[in-house]
């Protein structure tokens, strides 16, 4: 090929494949819980009536950010308190050692300080999480968030208990405003028997 014609080639875009990591990276981006777009969906629905469009945003998507903001929030302060648990916890150790190697000589008593510290961050950590139960509560509400979510979704689609022949949203409100509530109540009674124990212990 001569010189001339490979400069006049226009330039190939090459597209690379998209890899198990890179699309794992994008899906952690994305969010559970898309506010507008729920309530675009609720505000597309007709149900011959606006008063039950606004419930659905008073009673449904209230519950569904509920639980999905208490979700996210325990979540990040069980990942947090861990985290901290698991550092420290391994940093006791060797604080340990290098305070009995006598490395840095008379300032050896700076990992007897940092050895304390990190014994009590363990302690301290480990304390607020068992006292908080963030873990439990990230756990329950999240599965009471994605439960409430795709009952939701089932009505919007039509589908499951909601696929009746000839039915339109307005006549299967009922059922599933019913069914919001059943949910509702069940994660209430729940929440009071995970509570009374630990009242009656105290």
């Amino acid at each position: 090929m001569a010189c001339h014609e490979f400069l006049d080639r226009k330039p190939r875009h090459v597209v690379m494949p998209i890899t198990l990591e890179a699309k794992e990276a994008m899906t952690l981006k994305r969010i559970l819980v898309d506010e507008e777009e729920l309530r675009t969906l609720i505000d597309g629905l007709d149900l011959k009536d606006k008063k039950k469009n606004e419930y659905l945003k008073a009673r449904w998507l209230n519950y569904v950010l509920w639980w999905d903001s208490r979700a996210t929030a325990a979540r990040r302060k069980y990942l947090g308190l861990r985290s901290a648990v698991v550092i420290s916890g391994a940093l006791i150790p060797a604080l340990v050692g290098l305070r009995e190697l006598n490395v840095w000589g008379s300032l050896a008593w700076l990992f007897s300080i940092a050895s304390i510290v990190a014994s009590l961050v363990v302690a301290i950590c480990a304390g607020l999480e068992s006292l908080f139960g963030f873990g439990d509560i990230w756990r329950a509400k999240r599965a009471a968030a994605e439960l409430i979510k795709i009952e939701g979704f089932r009505f919007f689609q039509l589908a499951g208990d909601y696929q009746q022949a000839g039915k339109s949203h307005a006549d299967l409100y009922a059922r599933f405003a019913a069914k919001v509530e059943d949910i509702i109540a069940g994660e209430i009674k729940d929440y009071v028997i995970a509570v009374r124990p630990e009242e009656e212990g105290k």
